[in-house]
C-alpha cells in the first residue's frame, strides 16, 4: 500500500511539474491609453479638483458608461476624497466611481466573492453589497495610487464588471 501511494504521488508531482503555466493577468484596463480632459464630463474635474486627495489619488473615469447612455452624472459626497454618481430616470445612484479618502491598505473588509489580481499589483474585490445585495459595490486597490476606488451599481454584476472594464486615468492637466 506504501509502494502505490509513493507511485501516485510520483505520477501527481511529474503531472504537476509538466502542466502548462498558467498566463499572468492581464494587464487592467487603466493602464490603457488615458481619457483626454475634455472626452470627461466636467463633473469628475471639478470634484477631483476640490478633494483633499488629489495629489495620491489619481482621477479614474469609465471610457463609457457600460450600455447606460441615459444615465447623468452629478457629484457625490465621499470624506477626503472625490466621488461622481449616475442617476437614471429610475434610480438615483444607480452607479458611481469615487477616489475614496480611506488608504487601500490595512483591515478593511475583504471576503469579497469575486476577487482578482493583476501583475502590476492592483487587485479588486467586489460583489454584494453588504454581504447579501442586491447593489454591487467593489473596492479597488490601484498600484502607485495611495487611495482606495470604489465602483458601485444599482444595475447588476454584470454592469460593475462593465463598468470596471471601462475604467481609465484621466490626462492631468496642462
Amino acid at each position: 500500500m506504501k509502494r502505490l501511494l509513493l507511485l501516485f504521488v510520483l505520477i501527481l508531482a511529474a503531472a504537476c511539474a509538466t502542466a502548462p503555466a498558467v498566463p499572468a493577468p492581464a494587464n487592467p484596463p487603466w493602464r490603457g491609453a488615458k481619457l483626454a480632459r475634455k472626452d470627461v464630463p466636467v463633473v469628475y474635474l471639478r470634484e477631483w479638483e476640490r478633494a483633499e486627495n488629489r495629489d495620491h489619488c489619481a482621477l479614474l473615469a469609465p471610457r463609457s458608461i457600460a450600455g447606460v447612455e441615459q444615465a447623468t452624472p452629478r457629484s457625490a459626497t465621499f470624506a477626503g476624497g472625490w466621488a461622481v454618481a449616475y442617476d437614471t430616470p429610475e434610480v438615483r445612484s444607480a452607479f458611481g466611481i469615487a477616489g475614496t479618502g480611506a488608504e487601500p491598505r490595512g483591515t478593511m473588509y475583504s471576503k469579497w466573492p469575486f476577487a482578482r489580481d493583476w501583475d502590476d499589483g492592483s487587485t479588486i474585490g467586489y460583489g454584494p453589497e453588504g454581504g447579501t445585495g442586491p447593489n454591487q459595490l467593489a473596492y479597488l486597490r490601484i498600484a502607485g495610487q495611495d487611495c482606495l476606488y470604489n465602483v458601485w451599481s444599482r444595475l447588476g454584476q454584470k454592469h460593475l464588471e462593465a463598468l470596471i472594464a471601462e475604467l481609465r486615468f484621466v490626462e492631468p492637466a496642462p
